[in-house]
């Protein structure tokens, strides 16, 4: 491809990638441990937060929503370690949609954990539920233009709505969109950059060429005269590095607080809803072609 020389970003010295990949192997550790770990690591006890919350959401189960938001993230990060980890496979775009799944995904978990109140949780997680249900119905009109909700599924929910005595327009308000969830989890547990990562990460996935300014290298020869030149946009580990970072950020955020809302009824959780710096993220020094 071809680029204006002022749009050129730089090339990673030997120690920028050196410290890129030890970042990242120390997060592949991690991802290594979720993994293993598996999704029925953690189970909400009785009188814990979260088992108060179950018992207001059966069959929907806000425990087990969040469980597999953080499934879906763990999987998603994983295999982006297999990828590159395993195979030592580097590609230029393909982290990013990667990453971006998981950060959308653990920072819904800490949505519906945020709240204090067992009752505003178990809300949050019902709204989720009724947008999916819509998102199922909305599916089904691409092949079916007549195709209405999934009655049995909905029947269940509104069932769900009565026994537990939630008003429709409780438990059936449109939730936020990704952007703003993340944006909110990220002020309330300080996750540095996630919200503009998630956009780039965004950006990536659909081919927005804006998004090559934070995740590219551009390999080229310069004959000094020409106003164009000809070279490849090459992977940059060191965005890989930082979206992944945050990422796990994200995601180690969402599973310690469910496992303070999993156990321990005495424990409100309240370390985590009230910002402390215990909280606060654990920032790498990265190097990007654009300021952040």
């Amino acid at each position: 491809m071809s680029e204006t020389k002022s749009g050129l970003g730089r090339r990673l010295s030997e120690s920028e990638s050196e410290q890129a990949w030890a970042s990242l192997r120390t997060d592949f550790a991690e991802i290594s441990r979720w993994q293993d770990e598996g999704i029925s690591s953690v189970e909400a006890k009785p009188g814990s937060l979260l088992g108060i919350v179950d018992a207001m959401t059966e069959p929907f189960q806000a425990s087990h929503h969040v469980g597999y938001l953080l499934h879906t993230a763990v999987d998603h990060l994983h295999g982006l370690k297999m990828l590159m980890d395993q195979t030592g496979a580097q590609h230029t775009f393909a982290p990013y949609t990667l990453v971006r799944a998981a950060v959308e995904s653990a920072s819904t978990a800490l949505w519906i954990l945020q709240p204090e109140a067992p009752r505003e949780v178990a809300r949050r997680s019902l709204r989720l539920e009724f947008a999916d249900l819509n998102d199922l119905k909305r599916a089904n009109t691409t092949d079916d233009p007549d195709a209405g909700h999934d009655e049995v599924r909905l029947g269940t929910f509104d069932s769900c709505l009565s026994r537990h005595g939630w008003k429709n327009q409780e438990a059936k308000e449109r939730p936020p969109g990704p952007l703003v969830i993340i944006q909110e989890v990220s002020e309330h547990f300080d996750v540095f950059g996630a919200a503009l990562m998630w956009q780039i990460c965004s950006a990536a996935a659909h081919g927005k060429r804006w998004a090559r300014q934070y995740l590219t290298l551009f390999e080229f020869d310069d004959d000094g005269t020409s106003k164009v030149l000809s070279g490849r946009l090459t992977s940059d580990e060191s965005a890989i590095a930082m979206a992944v970072h945050i990422a796990c950020d994200m995601v180690g955020k969402a599973k310690a607080v469910r496992g303070i809302h999993s156990k321990d009824p005495l424990h409100s959780g309240a370390s985590f809803i009230r910002r402390k710096p215990a909280c606060k993220s654990s920032s790498r020094d990265f190097s990007f072609h654009a300021d952040w």
